[in-house]
Protein backbone atom coordinates (compact mmCIF):
# COMPACT_ATOMS: atom_id res chain seq x y z
CA UNK A 1 0.00 0.00 0.00
CA UNK A 2 1.39 3.16 -1.27
CA UNK A 3 1.89 5.79 1.84
CA UNK A 4 0.93 9.32 1.39
CA UNK A 5 3.29 11.38 3.57
CA UNK A 6 2.94 15.46 4.51
CA UNK A 7 5.80 17.79 2.68
CA UNK A 8 7.43 17.83 6.09
CA UNK A 9 8.09 14.52 6.28
CA UNK A 10 9.59 14.63 3.17
CA UNK A 11 11.94 17.03 3.87
CA UNK A 12 12.68 15.12 7.14
CA UNK A 13 13.54 12.50 5.19
CA UNK A 14 16.74 14.24 3.87
CA UNK A 15 18.30 14.98 7.60
CA UNK A 16 21.41 12.54 6.65
CA UNK A 17 22.71 15.12 4.34
CA UNK A 18 21.17 18.55 5.80
CA UNK A 19 21.86 17.79 9.72
CA UNK A 20 21.96 21.55 10.88
CA UNK A 21 19.14 22.42 9.15
CA UNK A 22 17.12 19.85 9.17
CA UNK A 23 16.84 19.61 12.61
CA UNK A 24 14.17 20.24 15.17
CA UNK A 25 14.08 23.90 16.96
CA UNK A 26 11.69 24.57 20.41
CA UNK A 27 11.25 27.94 21.31
CA UNK A 28 8.62 27.99 24.56
CA UNK A 29 6.49 25.53 23.83
CA UNK A 30 6.94 25.54 20.02
CA UNK A 31 8.38 22.53 17.99
CA UNK A 32 9.96 24.02 14.46
CA UNK A 33 9.84 20.74 12.19
CA UNK A 34 13.50 22.31 10.70
CA UNK A 35 15.52 25.34 10.99
CA UNK A 36 14.47 26.94 7.49
CA UNK A 37 11.76 29.58 7.08
CA UNK A 38 10.08 32.02 4.65
CA UNK A 39 10.85 34.96 5.90
CA UNK A 40 8.17 38.19 5.51
CA UNK A 41 8.18 38.98 2.45
CA UNK A 42 6.07 41.81 0.78
CA UNK A 43 4.49 40.70 -2.06
CA UNK A 44 1.45 42.47 -1.68
CA UNK A 45 -1.31 40.35 -2.06
CA UNK A 46 -4.00 41.11 0.19
CA UNK A 47 -7.21 42.76 -0.45
CA UNK A 48 -7.67 46.50 -0.63
CA UNK A 49 -9.42 46.60 2.98
CA UNK A 50 -6.28 44.56 4.30
CA UNK A 51 -7.62 41.45 5.04
CA UNK A 52 -6.16 37.94 3.53
CA UNK A 53 -6.69 37.18 0.05
CA UNK A 54 -7.20 34.10 -1.89
CA UNK A 55 -4.52 35.17 -4.27
CA UNK A 56 -1.92 35.51 -0.88
CA UNK A 57 -3.52 32.33 0.33
CA UNK A 58 -2.68 30.56 -3.21
CA UNK A 59 1.20 32.13 -2.67
CA UNK A 60 1.40 31.12 0.51
CA UNK A 61 0.11 27.48 0.28
CA UNK A 62 3.09 26.96 -2.32
CA UNK A 63 5.67 27.75 0.67
CA UNK A 64 3.18 25.44 3.07
CA UNK A 65 3.67 22.80 0.82
CA UNK A 66 7.30 23.41 0.16
CA UNK A 67 8.76 21.94 3.32
CA UNK A 68 9.41 24.76 5.50
CA UNK A 69 9.48 25.07 9.04
CA UNK A 70 7.92 28.51 9.50
CA UNK A 71 6.43 31.13 7.35
CA UNK A 72 6.00 34.60 8.66
CA UNK A 73 3.41 36.62 6.96
CA UNK A 74 5.37 40.05 6.15
CA UNK A 75 4.35 43.86 6.93
CA UNK A 76 0.60 43.36 8.72
CA UNK A 77 0.41 47.13 9.41
CA UNK A 78 -0.72 47.71 12.95
CA UNK A 79 -2.40 51.32 12.23
CA UNK A 80 -4.43 52.90 9.38
CA UNK A 81 -1.78 55.81 9.22
CA UNK A 82 1.19 53.96 8.06
CA UNK A 83 0.53 52.01 4.48
CA UNK A 84 3.24 51.63 2.16
CA UNK A 85 1.12 49.73 -0.60
CA UNK A 86 -2.48 49.74 -1.45
CA UNK A 87 -2.67 45.86 -1.30
CA UNK A 88 -0.55 45.20 1.75
CA UNK A 89 -1.52 43.12 4.73
CA UNK A 90 -3.14 45.00 7.78
CA UNK A 91 -3.76 44.55 11.60
CA UNK A 92 -5.70 46.63 13.70
CA UNK A 93 -9.34 45.49 13.12
CA UNK A 94 -10.72 42.57 14.38
CA UNK A 95 -11.64 41.25 10.61
CA UNK A 96 -8.11 40.90 9.53
CA UNK A 97 -7.82 38.84 12.36
CA UNK A 98 -10.49 36.90 11.34
CA UNK A 99 -9.43 36.34 7.83
CA UNK A 100 -6.45 34.44 8.79
CA UNK A 101 -7.69 32.03 10.90
CA UNK A 102 -8.58 29.54 8.57
CA UNK A 103 -5.27 29.50 6.40
CA UNK A 104 -3.08 29.64 9.99
CA UNK A 105 -5.40 26.36 11.48
CA UNK A 106 -4.83 24.72 7.83
CA UNK A 107 -0.99 25.11 8.07
CA UNK A 108 -0.54 24.72 11.45
CA UNK A 109 -2.19 20.84 10.90
CA UNK A 110 -0.22 19.98 8.83
CA UNK A 111 3.30 21.05 11.02
CA UNK A 112 4.13 24.19 9.40
CA UNK A 113 3.83 26.98 12.52
CA UNK A 114 2.35 30.16 10.90
CA UNK A 115 4.27 34.02 12.95
CA UNK A 116 2.87 37.36 11.56
CA UNK A 117 4.84 40.62 11.46
CA UNK A 118 3.95 43.86 12.68
CA UNK A 119 4.96 46.39 11.04
CA UNK A 120 4.57 50.79 11.20
CA UNK A 121 6.41 51.71 8.10
CA UNK A 122 7.54 55.20 9.89
CA UNK A 123 9.18 57.12 7.23
CA UNK A 124 9.53 54.97 4.43
CA UNK A 125 5.59 54.92 4.83
CA UNK A 126 3.80 56.98 1.76
CA UNK A 127 1.10 59.58 2.35
CA UNK A 128 -0.74 57.92 -0.65
CA UNK A 129 -2.76 55.81 1.40
CA UNK A 130 -2.87 58.13 4.82
CA UNK A 131 -4.96 60.78 3.75
CA UNK A 132 -1.58 63.16 3.40
CA UNK A 133 -0.69 62.86 7.06
CA UNK A 134 3.26 63.79 8.03
CA UNK A 135 4.69 60.22 8.49
CA UNK A 136 5.95 59.60 11.86
CA UNK A 137 10.05 59.49 12.58
CA UNK A 138 12.38 59.56 15.45
CA UNK A 139 13.47 62.41 14.10
CA UNK A 140 12.02 63.99 11.63
CA UNK A 141 14.38 62.62 9.15
CA UNK A 142 12.96 61.21 6.35
CA UNK A 143 14.21 58.93 3.35
CA UNK A 144 15.00 60.30 0.12
CA UNK A 145 13.65 57.39 -1.84
CA UNK A 146 10.41 57.52 -0.66
CA UNK A 147 10.63 61.43 -1.48
CA UNK A 148 10.99 60.64 -5.31
CA UNK A 149 7.93 58.25 -5.23
CA UNK A 150 5.17 60.29 -2.74
CA UNK A 151 4.65 63.98 -4.55
CA UNK A 152 3.19 64.90 -0.97
CA UNK A 153 5.89 63.51 1.27
CA UNK A 154 6.93 64.70 4.81
CA UNK A 155 7.52 64.05 7.96
CA UNK A 156 7.75 64.74 11.44
CA UNK A 157 9.46 63.81 14.95
CA UNK A 158 7.04 62.28 17.53
CA UNK A 159 5.68 63.09 20.60
CA UNK A 160 5.62 61.12 23.32
CA UNK A 161 1.92 61.07 22.28
CA UNK A 162 2.77 60.14 19.41
CA UNK A 163 5.40 57.02 20.44
CA UNK A 164 2.44 56.02 23.56
CA UNK A 165 -0.19 55.68 20.60
CA UNK A 166 2.14 53.41 18.08
CA UNK A 167 3.15 51.72 21.47
CA UNK A 168 -1.13 51.07 21.92
CA UNK A 169 -1.07 50.31 18.21
CA UNK A 170 1.35 47.33 18.28
CA UNK A 171 0.11 46.25 21.79
CA UNK A 172 -3.73 45.74 20.23
CA UNK A 173 -2.05 44.55 16.86
CA UNK A 174 -0.43 41.51 18.77
CA UNK A 175 -3.57 40.87 20.43
CA UNK A 176 -5.20 40.65 17.00
CA UNK A 177 -2.27 38.09 15.95
CA UNK A 178 -3.44 35.84 19.38
CA UNK A 179 -7.06 35.72 17.84
CA UNK A 180 -6.04 34.78 14.58
CA UNK A 181 -4.17 31.73 16.31
CA UNK A 182 -0.92 32.99 15.40
CA UNK A 183 1.68 30.93 17.51
CA UNK A 184 4.82 33.56 16.44
CA UNK A 185 4.43 37.33 16.82
CA UNK A 186 7.37 39.13 15.08
CA UNK A 187 8.08 43.04 15.36
CA UNK A 188 9.91 44.78 12.10
CA UNK A 189 12.85 46.63 13.48
CA UNK A 190 15.05 47.21 10.87
CA UNK A 191 15.47 47.76 7.18
CA UNK A 192 14.82 52.03 8.17
CA UNK A 193 11.26 51.38 9.12
CA UNK A 194 9.86 52.75 12.29
CA UNK A 195 11.19 50.93 15.11
CA UNK A 196 13.97 49.99 13.38
CA UNK A 197 15.06 53.99 12.96
CA UNK A 198 14.51 54.61 16.17
CA UNK A 199 17.85 52.46 16.97
CA UNK A 200 19.37 54.25 14.48
CA UNK A 201 21.87 56.97 14.81
CA UNK A 202 21.52 57.83 11.81
CA UNK A 203 17.75 58.62 12.40
CA UNK A 204 17.41 58.61 15.80
CA UNK A 205 19.22 62.35 16.90
CA UNK A 206 16.83 63.48 19.72
CA UNK A 207 17.97 64.33 23.22
CA UNK A 208 15.18 63.10 25.21
CA UNK A 209 15.11 59.80 26.95
CA UNK A 210 14.62 58.18 23.55
CA UNK A 211 18.26 59.09 21.75
CA UNK A 212 21.55 59.56 23.08
CA UNK A 213 23.12 56.24 23.90
CA UNK A 214 22.51 52.58 22.13
CA UNK A 215 19.93 51.49 25.19
CA UNK A 216 18.35 54.80 25.08
CA UNK A 217 17.84 55.01 21.30
CA UNK A 218 16.24 51.16 22.06
CA UNK A 219 13.68 52.27 24.75
CA UNK A 220 10.93 52.82 22.13
CA UNK A 221 11.64 49.24 21.06
CA UNK A 222 11.97 47.71 24.75
CA UNK A 223 8.66 49.12 25.86
CA UNK A 224 6.99 47.74 23.00
CA UNK A 225 8.04 44.57 23.99
CA UNK A 226 7.43 44.33 27.23
CA UNK A 227 3.99 45.51 26.88
CA UNK A 228 3.09 43.11 24.27
CA UNK A 229 4.78 40.57 26.28
CA UNK A 230 2.52 41.27 29.63
CA UNK A 231 -0.69 41.55 26.88
CA UNK A 232 -0.21 38.08 25.19
CA UNK A 233 1.17 36.03 28.03
CA UNK A 234 3.69 33.43 28.08
CA UNK A 235 2.36 31.22 25.08
CA UNK A 236 3.32 33.13 22.08
CA UNK A 237 7.08 32.97 20.47
CA UNK A 238 7.45 37.40 20.52
CA UNK A 239 10.74 37.76 17.76
CA UNK A 240 12.04 40.72 16.36
CA UNK A 241 13.55 41.73 13.15
CA UNK A 242 16.23 43.80 13.98
CA UNK A 243 18.81 45.65 12.03
CA UNK A 244 22.89 44.69 12.51
CA UNK A 245 23.37 47.40 9.72
CA UNK A 246 21.68 49.81 7.61
CA UNK A 247 25.41 50.77 5.50
CA UNK A 248 24.80 54.73 6.71
CA UNK A 249 28.23 54.52 7.56
CA UNK A 250 29.47 55.57 11.42
CA UNK A 251 26.36 57.43 12.10
CA UNK A 252 24.00 53.99 11.33
CA UNK A 253 23.07 51.09 13.17
CA UNK A 254 26.10 48.28 13.31
CA UNK A 255 26.19 44.95 15.28
CA UNK A 256 28.13 46.23 18.26
CA UNK A 257 25.35 49.03 19.16
CA UNK A 258 22.75 46.11 20.04
CA UNK A 259 25.40 44.33 22.42
CA UNK A 260 24.52 45.79 25.78
CA UNK A 261 20.70 46.02 24.23
CA UNK A 262 19.91 42.46 23.42
CA UNK A 263 20.15 41.41 26.83
CA UNK A 264 17.50 43.89 27.57
CA UNK A 265 15.26 42.65 24.51
CA UNK A 266 14.95 39.12 25.94
CA UNK A 267 14.80 40.33 29.70
CA UNK A 268 11.44 42.12 28.09
CA UNK A 269 10.07 39.03 26.69
CA UNK A 270 11.47 38.84 22.93
CA UNK A 271 12.58 34.78 22.23
CA UNK A 272 14.13 35.14 19.00
CA UNK A 273 15.85 37.37 16.53
CA UNK A 274 16.30 37.77 12.97
CA UNK A 275 19.14 39.90 11.59
CA UNK A 276 18.55 41.59 8.53
CA UNK A 277 20.55 44.72 6.69
CA UNK A 278 19.96 47.87 4.72
CA UNK A 279 17.33 50.39 4.57
CA UNK A 280 15.27 52.26 1.82
CA UNK A 281 18.02 54.43 0.96
CA UNK A 282 20.77 51.67 0.72
CA UNK A 283 19.11 49.82 -1.57
CA UNK A 284 21.85 48.87 -3.98
CA UNK A 285 22.89 46.54 -0.65
CA UNK A 286 20.16 44.35 -1.27
CA UNK A 287 21.69 43.45 -5.25
CA UNK A 288 25.57 43.04 -3.93
CA UNK A 289 25.54 39.40 -3.95
CA UNK A 290 29.70 39.36 -3.97
CA UNK A 291 31.61 37.22 -2.07
CA UNK A 292 32.60 40.37 -0.37
CA UNK A 293 29.35 41.85 0.48
CA UNK A 294 27.99 37.65 2.06
CA UNK A 295 31.04 37.19 3.73
CA UNK A 296 30.87 40.45 5.40
CA UNK A 297 26.93 40.32 6.24
CA UNK A 298 27.65 36.48 7.67
CA UNK A 299 30.77 38.25 9.98
CA UNK A 300 28.02 40.60 11.15
CA UNK A 301 25.34 38.04 11.49
CA UNK A 302 28.26 35.85 13.61
CA UNK A 303 28.23 39.19 15.97
CA UNK A 304 24.88 39.16 16.66
CA UNK A 305 24.45 35.83 17.73
CA UNK A 306 27.53 36.19 19.92
CA UNK A 307 25.66 38.47 22.17
CA UNK A 308 22.14 36.55 22.03
CA UNK A 309 21.69 33.89 24.46
CA UNK A 310 17.92 32.86 22.21
CA UNK A 311 18.22 31.71 18.59
CA UNK A 312 19.27 34.22 15.75
CA UNK A 313 17.79 33.79 12.43
CA UNK A 314 19.29 35.19 8.94
CA UNK A 315 17.54 35.48 5.65
CA UNK A 316 19.86 37.13 3.18
CA UNK A 317 21.46 36.08 -0.30
CA UNK A 318 21.17 32.49 0.67
CA UNK A 319 20.46 30.56 -2.55
CA UNK A 320 19.66 26.88 -0.68
CA UNK A 321 20.13 24.17 1.79
CA UNK A 322 24.01 23.45 1.06
CA UNK A 323 24.29 27.42 1.78
CA UNK A 324 21.56 27.14 4.59
CA UNK A 325 23.39 24.17 6.19
CA UNK A 326 27.11 26.02 6.40
CA UNK A 327 25.37 29.22 8.28
CA UNK A 328 24.09 27.26 10.72
CA UNK A 329 26.96 24.15 11.14
CA UNK A 330 29.16 27.09 11.06
CA UNK A 331 27.61 28.97 14.05
CA UNK A 332 26.65 32.23 12.01
CA UNK A 333 23.02 31.33 12.55
CA UNK A 334 20.59 29.19 14.29
CA UNK A 335 17.80 29.30 11.79
CA UNK A 336 18.46 29.97 7.95
CA UNK A 337 15.03 31.90 6.11
CA UNK A 338 15.16 32.18 2.21
CA UNK A 339 13.00 34.71 0.50
CA UNK A 340 14.15 35.34 -3.16
CA UNK A 341 15.28 31.47 -3.33
CA UNK A 342 11.87 30.15 -2.48
CA UNK A 343 9.86 32.90 -4.49
CA UNK A 344 11.89 31.37 -7.22
CA UNK A 345 11.24 27.97 -6.45
CA UNK A 346 8.61 27.25 -3.68
CA UNK A 347 9.88 23.90 -4.22
CA UNK A 348 13.64 24.31 -3.50
CA UNK A 349 13.78 22.15 -0.10
CA UNK A 350 11.97 19.05 -1.47
CA UNK A 351 14.05 19.17 -4.93
CA UNK A 352 17.00 19.58 -2.60
CA UNK A 353 16.50 16.48 -0.43
CA UNK A 354 15.29 14.32 -3.14
CA UNK A 355 17.98 15.05 -5.15
CA UNK A 356 16.19 17.23 -7.98
CA UNK A 357 18.42 19.92 -7.54
CA UNK A 358 18.84 20.24 -11.76
CA UNK A 359 15.36 21.01 -11.49
CA UNK A 360 15.14 24.12 -9.50
CA UNK A 361 14.29 27.13 -10.82
CA UNK A 362 17.49 29.85 -9.58
CA UNK A 363 16.83 33.45 -8.51
CA UNK A 364 19.17 35.67 -11.06
CA UNK A 365 19.35 38.04 -7.90
CA UNK A 366 18.90 41.26 -9.80
CA UNK A 367 16.35 42.76 -7.49
CA UNK A 368 13.16 43.71 -9.93
CA UNK A 369 11.41 41.31 -7.81
CA UNK A 370 11.67 44.52 -5.06
CA UNK A 371 11.32 46.95 -7.54
CA UNK A 372 8.01 45.41 -9.10
CA UNK A 373 5.93 46.99 -6.38
CA UNK A 374 6.77 50.70 -7.55
CA UNK A 375 6.21 49.84 -11.20
CA UNK A 376 3.05 51.57 -12.19
CA UNK A 377 2.95 48.98 -14.80
CA UNK A 378 2.20 45.91 -11.97
CA UNK A 379 -0.12 45.08 -9.61
CA UNK A 380 2.05 42.74 -7.81
CA UNK A 381 5.32 41.20 -7.46
CA UNK A 382 7.16 39.15 -10.49
CA UNK A 383 9.73 36.48 -10.69
CA UNK A 384 12.01 36.61 -13.25
CA UNK A 385 11.88 32.59 -13.21
CA UNK A 386 9.26 30.86 -11.71
CA UNK A 387 6.45 30.08 -13.93
CA UNK A 388 3.70 30.43 -11.70
CA UNK A 389 4.74 34.28 -10.71
CA UNK A 390 6.42 34.96 -14.53
CA UNK A 391 6.88 38.83 -14.92
CA UNK A 392 5.37 40.06 -17.64
CA UNK A 393 7.41 41.38 -20.61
Amino acid sequence: MQMDFTPLQRVASGISRFPSSLATLKIRDITLSNRLFFPAMGVDLANHDGTFSDALREFLNGMVAGGCGLIILSNASVSRDSILQPKGLKMFLPKHAEALKAFIRESQSQGVVVGIQLQHYGGQGTTTYTRGQALLTPSGIGASSLQKLDPKYRTREMTQADIDLVTEQFVASAKLCSDAGAKIIQLQASNGYLLGSFLSGYSNRRRDAYGGSCIARARMLIDVVTSIRKAIGEDIVLGLRIGIDDFMDEEGQLPEDLKDVMPMLEDSGADMFEASFGVADTFKVLSDRSPKMIGYIYGQVKKLKGYSNVPVGFAGFVDGLPSAEKIISDGIADMVGMARALFADNDLILKSVEGRESEIYRCLWDGKCFKDKYNPRFDRVYCCVNPKYKRPE
